[in-house]
């Protein structure tokens, strides 16, 4: 497993103080298959992923990118261009475009200061 999922992976279980078991069963995956991965036993596959993604509210992408799976994006070097990329993943449609409208307004207030 890549280190930054593993390391990520643990820090989100101790911040929601669930156990492996608790994360297993949210994820719909067995306690062995958790523990194996993050003990580095074995590597986080895509369903892997995409279930954890699910279990923790996060987008599918973000874990596997964290996996080593996806590639990462070219906004990786900006930290608060990937925050802002994971936070809207995840979100309806609609979210989306409600978040663009309050960024474009953003922008354009600022042009007017």
């Amino acid at each position: 497993m890549s280190s930054n999922l593993n390391t990520w992976l643990k820090k989100q279980l101790e911040q929601r103080h669930w156990s492996h078991n608790e994360l297993a069963r949210r994820a719909d995956l067995s306690q062995a298959a958790i523990s194996s991965v993050l003990k580095d036993k074995r590597n986080a596959g895509a369903d892997f992923c995409i279930k954890i993604a699910h279990a923790l509210g996060e987008s599918p992408e973000k874990v596997l990118r964290l996996a080593g799976i996806l590639p990462p994006v070219p906004v990786a070097d900006d930290p608060i261009l990937q925050e802002i990329i994971d936070t809207l993943s995840p979100m309806s449609s609609e979210q989306r475009k409600e978040a663009l409208e309050y960024i474009r307004y953003l922008r354009q207030r600022r042009k007017i200061e």
